[in-house]
């Protein structure tokens, strides 16, 4: 079933592909500043010192219709049926993103560039599973060296090259919510103390060894790493592109730590087609393929309450994917694999009924697999003012263990009405299904999954 599901999935890329149904080059638009500027399509060298400062603003509702299970033990074991960022509630108004940004050039040739972003939200980078210590206020702070033809080298901390959704601004999409393998798989937690070592029903039944986080104090990865990239996009022959990027990174997420004790390695490369009367950005008429991936370790420290034992995990994650956009349509499809720290899901540790301290579990052996991927079609009614969406994704998670294999399926459709640029409203309605085929009281958890509905604000200036 997995395996025609992949079949068919890839399939439809190919066909996509092959009959060339927007994409943007996101290592191009967050990577530097642009050469030239062309006020009325003529090209002219105008170069300007002072920075660009921008940003955007996310207000959401959400409504979630699952159930709440709490068990025997006190536990709260249904944090699907609770809204994110802090797990608490099925419902309520959230400020989720508020970010400002400024960038520019810092000399007249407009060889050395900066980049630099706050957030003020309330999401996994400030509050992550409820516990608000975690609050970081820079996500990126970059600065890119253009001296080299062909080889740019960007320094600091940004969004590493990766999979699309991550890698895209968050602000150009409509989707409230990240597809089901992104938002587990590849928006890393960052861990560093875990408890002992637990199978069987410790781990949902699991038989691989799982370990459970004992704090969180570190904000969500959100696809940001410290480190150095060299990248470039190329011309290659008529109107098709190359992209390409390596990054060296600490494989500390969004954190000031200069450790390197989780170095990890990021790869990405990409074609692209630009189309006639290209737009820009994320309305870039265009099509695109691409591959990526990423490896490194993770430093775990295990403590079983006698002894505390150091755990060097391996974390490697890669896919591949099409992008389309033009006259209003956009298709898009991502396939993606995952190995070591597999994530599993926030578990609550407090026997309270009445409160949780959430913290996360993950099958840390290199043994352990997850695969998922997404299509995504939109289409624009009237043209950048209403928009029809729809998107299926999945996940297989724990792939190599019978009784702990979770599947998750989600279908979201939506519409948005755009204001002015990227100042809209989105409408989400997102049905959701998960199973646990090999363990029926696993399956008795997850019958307690429903749908979900959300409405978000995005202004941006």
């Amino acid at each position: 079933m997995k395996t025609t599901l992949k079949i068919k999935f890839l399939g439809l890329a190919a066909l996509v592909c092959t009959s060339q149904i927007e994409a943007a080059d996101w290592l191009k638009l967050q990577g530097y500043q642009p050469e030239f500027f062309a006020p009325k399509g003529v090209i002219v060298p105008y170069r300007s010192h002072k920075p660009k400062v921008w940003g955007f603003i996310q207000a959401n509702y959400k409504k979630d219709e699952g159930k709440v299970f709490i068990a025997t033990d006190g536990k709260n074991k249904t944090p699907f049926s609770l809204l994110n960022p802090d797990l608490e509630s099925q419902s309520g108004m959230s400020l989720f993103r508020a970010r400002l940004a400024m960038r520019g050039m810092a000399d007249n040739d407009n060889l050395v560039n900066y980049f630099f972003m706050t957030e003020f939200g309330n999401n996994g980078i400030n509050n992550l599973a409820g516990h608000r210590n975690v609050g970081t206020y820079f996500t990126d702070a970059s600065v890119t060296l253009k001296h080299i033809k062909g080889a740019k080298v960007r320094a600091g901390m940004f969004k590493y090259p990766g999979s699309e959704e991550g890698l895209q601004a968050v602000f150009v999409s409509p989707y409230i919510e990240f597809t089901s393998m992104t938002f587990q798989q590849l928006l890393e937690r960052q861990v560093t103390k875990v408890g002992a070592a637990q199978t069987g029903a410790a781990a949902g039944g699991a038989q691989t060894v799982h370990y459970t986080s004992t704090e969180i104090n570190r904000p969500i990865g959100a696809f940001r790493d410290t480190g150095v990239q060299i990248f470039d996009t190329l011309p290659l022959i008529g109107s098709w592109n190359i992209s390409y990027a390596y990054m060296y990174g600490n494989g500390n997420g969004v954190s000031m730590s200069s450790s390197n004790d989780q170095a990890t390695h990021y790869g990405y490369f990409a074609f692209e087609k630009i189309f006639a009367n290209p737009g820009k950005g994320y309305y870039t008429n265009s099509l695109k393929m691409f591959v990526w991936g990423q490896s490194g370790k993770r430093k775990l420290l295990s403590n079983n309450g006698t002894t505390t034992t150091q755990i060097d995990a391996d974390r490697k994650r890669y896919g591949l994917g099409f992008t389309y956009h033009k006259d209003g349509i956009r298709v898009e499809g991502e396939y993606m694999r995952a190995s070591g720290m597999i994530y599993t899901g926030a578990k609550d540790t407090d026997p309270d009924p009445q409160t949780e301290n959430w913290q996360f579990q993950f099958a840390a052996g290199s043994e352990n697999k997850a695969d998922g991927g997404y299509v995504n079609l939109q289409y624009e009614i009237v043209k950048r003012k209403f928009e029809v969406f729809g998107r299926y994704d999945y996940l297989n998670r724990l792939t190599n263990d019978t009784k702990g294999e979770r599947n998750f399926k989600t279908l979201t459709l939506g519409a948005s009405y755009r204001f002015k640029g990227a100042t809209r409203v989105d409408l989400n309605y997102m049905i959701r299904d998960a199973k646990a085929p090999g363990n029926t009281n696993a399956q008795k958890v997850l019958d307690n999954m429903g749908n979900r509905i959300a409405i978000q604000i995005t202004a941006a200036f």
